[in-house]
């Protein structure tokens, strides 16, 4: 793989995006961009002025320039643009250490995006930066259970308000989230979730028809059999499968502690069997079986 050319892992949130990129990261010469499309730290470090969670972005869209502008920010970092840009500030540090920091990531030739939220608009990326993509599935019911964990709602009018959002396989949803949004103050934090994850992996599920070369693989399956499936995902990308990786996967996946990215990961794949109620898992697979079925067999 050239140097040049960027990684993007995404998927929805919560589907191992972060240990995905340490696994990478672990190679030596990968640098991880964490989430640059996360609205909170768009809005953080005001390199653009941009106002919507999971934007969709297309050739025609009004909206790529900026964000042309905010990738290109971060995948353009070698030696010679970092000391071109030596008196220029890096995320709002000081001249020392934005010079430390674009010095570092210099050093890293191959650029990672870790991002869900760009998740729908990989054919731009994959089309203006020559992106290779990794798009991680998640069972629906244990992507609920993490939401519900974390207590996060998620305002669908981010989606509602973007003018193309609901194009292609997405169409047959607006409807649904127009609906839910109507009656969202008797809805719980489980049909929430739901909902996301049905639009997510829709999404994911058109990308897997019209680009197959893509890779896809579920957090289940990297939970289970990690050393045989990161394998695979390095032979996709042309990046050595080495010690320093093999390490990091079998220190990450068979630890007994409690430290945050250091699990059982089979047990983690699985926690949603027994921490989900049953009336839960009924209400989850009812708002999701039409896409859900598509990347897992009935499982209530």
């Amino acid at each position: 793989m050239s140097i040049k050319q960027p990684i993007l892992i995404t998927g929805s949130n919560r589907s191992g995006s972060t240990w995905v990129g340490q696994v990478l990261e672990a190679h030596g010469k990968v640098d991880v961009i964490i989430e640059p499309l996360n609205l909170n730290r768009i809005k953080r470090y005001g390199i653009i002025n941009y106002d919507f969670w999971y934007p969709k972005v297309h050739t025609k869209s009004i909206e790529k320039e900026k964000l042309s502008i905010l990738l290109n920010y971060y995948l353009t970092i070698n030696y010679r643009t970092a000391f071109k840009q030596f008196f220029s500030s890096y995320e709002g540090h000081n001249t020392y250490q934005s010079l430390k920091k674009r010095l570092r990531r210099a050093s890293k030739p191959i650029k990672l995006l870790k991002d869900p939220t760009a998740l729908f608009s990989i054919p731009w990326l994959v089309n203006t930066f020559q992106i290779k993509p990794i798009i991680l599935i998640r069972h629906p019911a244990a992507y609920v259970l993490s939401i519900k964990e974390k207590n996060w709602w998620f305002d669908f009018d981010h989606f509602l308000k973007q003018p193309d959002f609901f194009i292609g396989n997405l169409e047959p949803f607006k409807g649904e989230v127009i609906a839910f949004k109507k009656e969202e103050d008797s809805r719980s934090i489980v049909d929430n979730a739901a909902l996301l994850w049905k639009i997510f992996y829709a999404q994911v599920k058109e990308y897997q028809e019209k680009y197959p070369e893509w890779f896809y693989i579920s957090h289940e399956e990297l939970s289970i059999n990690p050393l045989q499936h990161f394998k695979s995902m390095c032979q996709y990308l042309d990046l050595e499968f080495n010690e320093s990786i093999k390490k990091y996967i079998t220190a990450s996946t068979q630890a007994k502690s409690n430290e945050e990215f250091k699990r059982d990961s089979k047990k983690n794949s699985e926690k949603w069997k027994y921490r989900l109620s049953q009336d839960e898992k009924e209400s989850i697979y009812a708002i999701t079986a039409s896409i859900s079925n598509h990347f897992y067999k009935k499982w209530i």
